[in-house]
């Protein structure tokens, strides 16, 4: 068998991926749909670490 990808596909709604083209037009910062995912998707994780962060440090756990 081939080496596993590093790349996963992930389906989103038409409706969802109208608006990201929209931006993308507009604003021309982004060079493809991907590259607005991955932005928007590393922005999301670190968003809910520090939330995840937050949740622990209320429970008196170690927080890194």
């Amino acid at each position: 068998m081939g080496e596993e990808s590093k790349y996963q596909t992930v389906s989103v709604p038409k409706e969802i991926l109208e608006a990201i083209k929209e931006l993308i037009a507009e604003l021309k910062y982004w060079p493809s749909v991907t590259s607005f995912a991955r932005e928007a998707l590393l922005e999301k994780i670190k968003q809910e670490k520090a939330v995840l962060k937050e949740i622990r440090k209320a429970r008196g756990e170690e927080v890194e």
